[in-house]
């Protein structure tokens, strides 16, 4: 019996056809005819009329299912639905943000036979920074002393939205505007969108302007002036007024000295301080809680040496007596993380119980604040680190 040969569709016309594209064929035309909403791998959202607090973001109508329509966008902010709008609508204005911050935007669709693109059309989004500042010049009755403050207030501030509240304390013989220029802390903090209080120090009978930090400095403390009551009614009236997130001190010299006295006295009130050309002259110091420190000191500080002794207006004890309290306090090593650069030595302690604490040396830095403004005072400033960028930098992950 003659036996009748079997065709393979796959030798027609005598060459092989693989058929694994039919079936990928097979299997895109199925996804095809029962999919959701979707765009394509290269869609983009579009993200226009950027501020430091608002901006708009757009995107274009999806692939859909046969003849239906979009019935309606979600639109979410890290993944937290911001709005629902119709499915006519293919923009929308997102307010009430941070500035300098980089969200999450995701737009899901949902068509006509209730189907929703999960995962939608996804991208970023970042907010400006703040250019300018708000400044206020205010009062705070505090016993039975009128005391002075300058506030700076992010030019885009939203009262719904808290703010990181800093308190920018200036050396003795400063004064808040004097320790604003100096430091250059307003464009910093704007940036950041910081709010920043510069509170002002007593005078005393010979002109000086200076805090009670303790063991120094002028009529402040020979007068036992009450700056920690000052200070303290400060941090909660303006935590209370602008909803702060966190409070940070930064302060120079004496105002650094003031720093440390708060977080003795005052832990519970602040997240952390930055002590500039600073130092502990305030006992019994005993925190109620693990404070974060950043310490920058110059080793050709003669105003206040880094190994103690006598400087400007008192003997000062060393600068390690300071740092060592506060890495017992913090629950830190005893050895840093070390690493130096151009004479810059940036010691980095491990913490259990609070974000750190570092200390920052630099060889031929003097009084003065490094990278700030050339005042005379304090003698030249050192150009081997730009303090403020640094505290910003450090302030910022508190």
């Amino acid at each position: 019996m003659a036996l009748s040969k079997r065709v393979r569709p796959d030798l027609v016309f005598g060459r092989r056809r693989s058929l694994v594209p039919l079936v990928g064929l097979v299997l895109v035309l199925g996804a095809l005819a029962g999919c959701n909403p979707a765009w394509t791998s290269s869609t983009k959202l579009t993200v226009s009329n950027v501020t430091a607090t608002s901006l708009d973001v757009s995107w274009p109508v999806p692939i859909l299912d046969g003849d239906t329509t979009v019935t309606e966008y979600a639109v979410l902010i890290d993944g937290v639905t911001r709005t629902v709008l119709p499915g006519s609508t293919r923009s929308v204005h997102l307010g009430d943000l941070a500035p300098s911050t980089a969200y999450s935007v995701e737009v899901r669709a949902t068509d006509g036979k209730n189907q929703v693109s999960i995962p939608g059309l996804k991208g970023t989004a970042t907010t400006a920074a703040n250019s300018a500042v708000i400044t206020e010049r205010r009062t705070i009755t505090v016993g039975t002393l009128t005391r002075s403050y300058r506030l700076d207030i992010p030019a885009g501030y939203k009262g719904s939205v808290g703010a990181r509240l800093v308190l920018g304390i200036h050396g003795g013989g400063g004064s808040p505007d004097n320790f604003a220029t100096t430091t250059g802390l307003p464009a910093a903090a704007a940036a950041s969108g910081w709010v920043v209080a510069y509170p002002e120090g007593t005078k005393g009978s010979a002109g000086f302007t200076a805090w009670n930090a303790g063991g120094c400095c002028g009529g402040a403390s020979g007068n036992k002036v009450d700056d920690v009551g000052f200070i303290d009614a400060l941090i909660r009236q303006l935590q209370g007024r602008f909803a702060a997130t966190k409070t940070v001190l930064i302060g120079h010299s004496n105002g650094a000295m003031l720093s440390y006295r708060m977080a003795c006295e005052r832990a519970g009130l602040i997240d952390g301080f930055a002590s500039v050309a600073g130092d502990l002259f305030f006992s019994p110091c005993t925190p109620a809680r693990p404070v974060p420190l950043l310490e920058i000191h110059g080793l050709a500080d003669t105003n206040v040496p880094f190994n103690g002794g006598p400087g400007s207006t008192a003997t000062y004890p060393p600068v390690m007596d300071g740092i060592n309290l506060f890495r017992t306090n913090n629950g830190c090593g005893a050895t840093p993380a070390t690493s130096t650069s151009n004479g810059v030595v940036t010691a980095t302690y491990s913490c259990t119980t609070a974000r750190g604490l570092r200390l920052i040396t630099i060889d031929d830095a003097q009084h003065a604040w490094p990278g700030g403004l050339n005042t005379g005072v304090g003698g030249t400033p050192s150009t081997k680190l730009d303090a403020t960028a640094t505290v910003r930098a450090w302030a910022d992950t508190l």
